[in-house]
């Protein structure tokens, strides 16, 4: 079993109401030193870091309109196990914004969307260090969904299109959630991402490293948790992902942990 170096993100069918927000601020750990480039395997004479601390809002512009915008921070770096050696770098990591439209909203519900990640990374090609992928992103998606008793679910396909010589990608994800517990959901996350076209910055864009390869494939599996201490009001989340199918990402297992608010 390999483990997802990525934040999964997956937007489901549903929207806010209008004049309603949905804040969450969360902390992911990755912490490696083995990695996959080109289906090999490769252990690093460095100890990498990646931590990312990220503020998440949804809005609704209207009751079947919805508003995203993600804001990870990123702190990144490596230290020598053979010498002294150690670099790191701060910054902003590829910021998003998108925007939800709900088409159908009966027992199934059905939504699509597009979602803008930014080229507003930082980098250094002296540290061999990126906060993020060199490259814009525009993923159209579709998502569609609906719920029974305590359970609910749904599936969202989208396309990625990467500028800078980057590899296009398609991507889908299926989440089925339980209420376990009064206050509480168990969840399983299944989400995938393959290459389309094998473009030219797998070899030659030099702000590359372990977490951010081009050409990054997975086939994720996750396990999430979610408390809301206060119906309607605010909770906090847990997540763990590991992966099969892994190429040009790292080789660990990352924690997520949030807290949330609903305005």
């Amino acid at each position: 079993m390999a483990f997802l170096s990525q934040i999964v993100h997956a937007q489901s069918p549903w929207t806010r109401g209008k004049g309603k927000a949905y804040a969450q601020v969360g902390f992911t750990g990755l912490f490696y030193d083995a990695y996959l480039r080109d289906g090999k395997e490769i252990k690093s004479t460095n100890m990498y870091n990646d931590i990312t601390i990220q503020a998440y809002v949804e809005y609704g512009i209207m009751n079947n309109l919805e508003a995203t915008l993600i804001l990870p921070f990123k702190i990144v770096g490596y230290e020598s196990t053979v010498n002294s050696n150690t670099q790191s770098l701060t910054g902003l990591g590829n910021i998003a914004a998108g925007i939800k439209y709900k088409l159908i909203d009966k027992t199934w519900k059905l939504s699509t969307g597009l979602v803008y990640s930014a080229n507003s990374i930082s980098k250094d090609a002296t540290k061999n260090l990126t906060t993020g992928f060199n490259s814009n992103t525009l993923t159209p998606y579709i998502s569609v969904g609906s719920s029974k008793g305590k359970w609910y679910y749904f599936t969202n396909v989208g396309y990625g299109y990467m500028d800078n010589n980057y590899s296009d990608f398609a991507k889908a994800t299926l989440e089925i959630g339980y209420n376990i517990l009064k206050k509480g959901h168990i969840i399983f996350v299944l989400d995938t991402r393959n290459i389309v076209s094998k473009e030219s910055a797998f070899e030659n864009d030099i702000y590359q490293w372990p977490s951010y390869f081009d050409r990054a494939t997975y086939n994720a599996i996750g396990l999430k948790g979610n408390y809301e201490f206060k119906k309607d009001k605010f909770g906090a989340n847990m997540a763990v992902f590991g992966a099969t199918g892994i190429n040009n990402a790292a080789l660990a297992p990352t924690l997520n942990l949030a807290i949330y608010a609903k305005l």
